[in-house]
């Protein structure tokens, strides 16, 4: 058993390694950021030092496993008469022997199933460690790539709103703006500059979390991540809900818990029957002081027996109510995860569909609306019959909706990173990029802002 438990220990450790690389080749020619995210999952395996201290208290349990299966060290007996016994064949001045003690029937197998069940419910839940590192890890990444949108977009802004400034200002020249406008369109430009100081003083602290995270030591601020895609689990609903209940490694640890007690319960009552002590006693003796005696200074040998009497019976059946206690109450904590798994996955399930829902809906619908709107209201300024300050709202309002784009997109990759927390394992990926629709025309607003007829 306890090699079986080392095979596992070493496959577990390959996995912390490997799992990074899993489900990859669904995704390597859509999403080439893939390749970063697995880098970091793998330096986050080898150097985290919460995940090296699981592993270790999983080392240092199945130590356990032989020092439980041991027989007890044998006994050394020596004793010296302070007046040695005068007998027919001499005097005897001491006495030495050596005992062996001998548990009951089954009582070492029982104490080593128990360090076994322990040592894999440590396992277990240092596997769980191990995939809650790669959720933190996906969502500090995920988190660090929306914000480089989020700087993108307010360093677009802040040069769309400096083209609005200039435009602004010709038409002030001429008597066609306001100087409200103009107030209005400066305001924005110092909240824009201030937004973007904000971002960029914020990137370290992004930046420390994942280094931290993947245990890296301190140094350069690390790069920024690339976009995220837009992710999908390649399994129903259905074949994720049978795996957070059959493969959850929180509720393997309540299962090697539970075997373990109902182990101790076992051992408990083998405790009502005695174990046997047997040995080997001598006596040292002197030559006798006559001559001619039978068997004189021959040392007497006796082979001894004995066993230990199990008289507290209520310590003993204490024992057994605490094992089967134990037993329950870790049967009825199992039930309850469950519950509550099933529950957290059906949430994050809803998520994942309501996410995919959102995004199709900004993609195709609510962003190129917005474009619209931007078109038409710089027609309207244009033409006179639009204000800076809804030119100014068509704009922010476009610039808010592709960020929350991006939001969901992020948001949608750590929901899936939590699944594999409550599966146990990486459910497969479906990667692609869909780009927004119109962006290609937003990119070139401030060709639009300046061409002569906007000058004009």
């Amino acid at each position: 058993m306890k090699m079986s438990l080392l095979r596992a220990a070493s496959w577990a450790l390959i996995a912390v390694l490997a799992f990074a690389g899993q489900a990859t080749a669904a995704g390597d020619d859509v999403w080439q950021g893939r390749g970063v995210l697995n880098g970091y999952l793998e330096e986050g395996a080898r150097s985290n030092p919460g995940l090296q201290a699981a592993f270790a208290r999983f080392d240092a349990a199945l130590d356990k496993v032989p020092q439980a299966r041991a027989w007890p060290d044998p006994r050394l007996a020596f004793g010296v008469f302070t007046t040695p016994i005068e007998t027919r064949t001499g005097p005897q001045r001491m006495r030495y022997g050596v005992s062996q003690m001998l548990p009951w029937f089954g009582k070492r197998d029982l104490k080593a199933t128990v360090a076994e069940r322990e040592a894999e419910a440590l396992l277990a839940q240092a596997q769980g460690v191990k995939l809650t590192l790669f959720r933190d890890i996906e969502a500090a990444y995920f988190e660090y790539a929306y914000f480089g949108k989020a700087l993108e977009s307010a360093r677009e802004e802040l040069e769309i709103l400096k083209y609005f400034e200039s435009l602004v200002e010709i038409r002030y020249t001429v008597s066609s703006a306001s100087y409200a406008d103009f107030t209005r369109v400066q305001v924005e430009r110092a909240r824009a500059e201030e937004r973007i100081a904000s971002l960029e003083d914020y990137r370290l602290p992004l930046s420390e979390r994942l280094r931290t995270l993947i245990g890296k030591p301190a140094g350069e601020i690390l790069p920024m991540p690339e976009d995220v895609p837009f992710m999908d689990t390649g399994w129903d609903d259905g074949r994720i809900t049978s795996a957070v209940t059959a493969q959850n490694l929180a509720l393997a640890a309540l299962d090697a818990k539970a075997q373990a007690a109902d182990a101790a319960g076992d051992l408990a009552r083998r405790e009502f029957f005695p174990d046997l002590t047997v040995g080997v006693e001598s006596i040292y003796t002197d030559a006798p002081r006559m001559a001619g005696v039978v068997n004189e200074g021959k040392d007497p040998v006796a082979i001894t027996f004995g066993i230990n009497l199990p008289f507290d019976q209520d310590a003993r059946q204490a024992a057994v109510r605490q094992a089967k206690n134990s037993a329950r109450a870790t049967r009825l904590e199992r039930a309850d995860k469950v519950a509550g798994l099933e529950a957290q996955a059906s949430r994050l399930l809803f998520g994942i569909r309501d996410g995919s829902r959102r995004l199709e809906l900004l993609r195709e619908t609510i962003v190129p609306k917005a474009r619209q709107n931007l078109d038409a209201s710089m027609d309207a300024y244009q033409a006179g019959k639009a204000s800076m300050l809804d030119l100014l709202t068509a704009e922010k309002t476009l610039i808010e909706l592709e960020l929350q784009y991006h939001r969901v997109l992020a948001d949608q990759a750590v929901r899936l990173a939590d699944l594999d927390v409550l599966a146990g394992e990486e459910i497969p990926r479906k990667f692609t990029t869909p780009a927004l629709t119109g962006m290609e025309q937003t990119r070139d607003l401030r060709v639009s802002l300046t061409n002569p007829i906007a000058s004009e």
